[in-house]
């Protein structure tokens, strides 16, 4: 294949990943949800995504293994599936009213470093076509894996980093993740993000990073993960400490995960458990107020 577009390279979470267009008819776009990721000096990549375009997907010998269609709030109109093939994982997002894409689909594989994404286009002869590298859902699927090859976990949270220190607020949607970004927020401390978070261990210490999203632009933080909070709403604050099963049961529930194979499932387990070894876990009930963040500033 020639490259026939600009190629640029970002760093998320402490991987290098380069994308390189394939097709005339496609540009990737640098300057959208990415920009704050666009690295000019970077190292080797880790991962290289190659867009090209085709006339049509051709998966029938493919096994479906997840399904799954936006959410409520989201702008996009579309449906995804992940299906497996010859040990490879292939990510399929179909959009029903995009103004360019039909469907997108990518190739992932534990012993390649190479991710190849194909687009079908509603018009091969139409003008160049601006892409999102990262384009919702797709984005977030790719790095769900790519994460778990490099022993990471993927996490739906807010964090915030606070005097050098990152700390995690997770629960079930609706709980407070926003609220007590913002109470953070106004008290000084810089938000990571108050939907998903990365976390991988990197020379035996947990780290958290922000990642691109696609609704706002956000330039990357990171920070070593120290204590990690499930949220509850209560009439007071209060902090509890939780310790070995308790936590690790607790905590699970929050990291994303839509892995099919028994060696992927008990992969992603483990990493759970080291994170929680290593980090402090805690339940926390609290008012929209700032004395929570006082409370929690002062348990140490």
């Amino acid at each position: 294949m020639d490259l026939t577009g600009e190629s640029f390279q970002l760093s998320i979470s402490d991987m290098i990943l380069e994308f390189k267009s394939y097709s005339e008819k496609i540009r990737l776009d640098a300057q959208g949800q990415v920009k704050h990721f666009v690295c000019s000096k970077c190292t080797k990549p880790d991962y290289s995504f190659n867009y090209s375009t085709v006339d049509e997907h051709t998966l029938e010998d493919a096994t479906v293994v997840f399904t799954g269609q936006p959410g409520h709030n989201e702008l996009l109109n579309y449906n995804w599936e992940v299906l497996m093939r010859d040990q490879a994982i292939y990510i399929r997002v179909n959009f029903v009213d995009h103004a360019d894409i039909l469907s997108i689909l990518a190739k992932v594989s534990k012993n390649s470093t190479i991710v190849g994404v194909e687009l079908v286009l509603h018009n091969l002869s139409a003008d160049v076509v601006s892409v999102d590298p990262l384009i919702h859902p797709l984005g977030s699927l790719i790095l769900l894996y790519l994460t778990h090859w490099k022993n990471g976990l993927l996490i739906h949270a807010s964090g915030v980093l606070d005097k050098n220190e990152a700390y995690l607020f997770t629960g079930v949607s609706g709980i407070g993740k926003s609220t007590m970004a913002r109470l953070w927020k106004e008290s000084g401390a810089a938000v990571l993000n108050d939907d998903r978070l990365v976390i991988r261990r990197i020379d035996g210490r947990i780290m958290v990073y922000n990642n691109p999203m696609p609704y706002y632009a956000q330039r990357p933080l990171r920070g070593e993960l120290k204590k990690i909070f499930l949220l509850k709403q209560s009439l007071h604050n209060y902090i509890t400490p939780l310790k070995g099963v308790a936590a690790y049961s607790r905590v699970l529930g929050n990291f994303i995960q839509q892995f099919y194979q028994k060696e992927m499932v008990q992969r992603h387990l483990e990493i759970v458990e080291q994170t929680i070894n290593l980090v402090d876990v805690y339940e926390v009930g609290f008012k929209p107020d700032q004395d929570i963040v006082e409370m929690i500033r002062e348990m140490d």
